[in-house]
């Protein structure tokens, strides 16, 4: 199979460029681009598996996808300390120029775990298209909390090499008073910090278009956390197209071993490809979606 080509691009001014990644398919495109919004931290290096696993079945799919290196992560330039989250939204506004340029619109987002806020970040202050539809993997839209969640990992290494007590509030003082945090080898800068604690998604933008809610469980009948459950009823609430399907399975995004769910590739990429919506909501055994 001719699965098109695979180019890279620098965005931007020099200094603060950005490196993507544009797979696009062969002929002529059959809707417009996929943006992945991409993970935090180490995150992104679990996931790159499955996103590219999904990239090339978009692009058989007929749909271009497009994958950037957020400030200071990846490729692009830029160290992690010199991260922000404010930088992060002006590169995804930036993704999307590249893709109107090239004749292909950003359509469809995929957006996976943090990345998840970011999107809505974005779309909220015009760097995303709002109506674009998208699918979520495992959302972390409290950025205050996958903060928390992030800082602990310093904790608990500090502890088991016998190093002097920490706290997540002490880490978050120290931060506020100036100092750059070493977390699980990333240098986290206080506007980075800062950033992070302010990035929340409480509800969707108006006018969004579907959203695909893929929920990772550990136990197949596993109902989704009741964040997620609330998140999603005050969208359709407010005339959201929301389903959520749960999946039981090991968190790709953490496991030690890079791990590969074909069946959710298949479902992202019949989500987003703009094919007819699929049966979700339904809970599978063993990592496996129903069909």
């Amino acid at each position: 199979m001719n699965r098109g080509s695979v180019s890279g691009h620098f965005l931007g001014a020099p200094g603060r460029r950005i490196f993507a990644l544009l797979r696009e398919p062969a002929g002529r495109p059959r809707g417009g681009t996929v943006l992945v919004v991409p993970p935090f931290g180490e995150e992104m290096n679990k996931s790159r598996r499955m996103i590219t696993e999904t990239a090339q079945r978009l692009c058989d799919a007929g749909r271009p996808v497009l994958l950037p290196d957020l400030y200071g992560t990846g490729d692009s330039e830029g160290e992690f300390h010199d991260a922000r989250v404010d930088l992060w939204l002006e590169d995804l506004e930036l993704a999307c120029h590249l893709a109107a340029g090239r004749g292909s619109p950003v359509e469809a987002i995929l957006a996976v775990r943090l990345g998840c806020a970011l999107a809505v970040a974005a779309a909220r202050r015009g760097a995303l298209p709002v109506g674009a539809a998208s699918a979520w993997w495992q959302p972390a839209l409290d950025g205050k909390r996958y903060l928390a969640q992030f800082l602990r990992l310093r904790v608990a290494a500090g502890s088991m090499r016998g190093e002097a007590p920490e706290t997540v509030d002490g880490l978050r003082a120290r931060s506020a008073g100036g100092e750059v945090l070493s977390v699980a080898g990333y240098d986290l800068s206080p506007a980075l910090v800062k950033g992070l604690e302010s990035l929340s998604a409480e509800a969707l933008p108006p006018g969004s278009g579907r959203l695909h809610w893929f929920e990772f469980v550990r136990d197949a009948g596993a109902a989704p956390p009741l964040p997620a459950t609330r998140f999603i009823e005050r969208a359709q609430a407010a005339g959201a197209s929301v389903v959520i399907e749960t999946v039981a399975a090991e968190p790709f995004w953490l496991s030690s071993e890079i791990v590969r769910l074909p069946e959710v590739v298949d479902r992202t990429a019949t989500a987003l490809a703009g094919a007819p919506d699929v049966a979700f909501g339904q809970t599978a055994p063993e990592g496996r979606v129903r069909p």
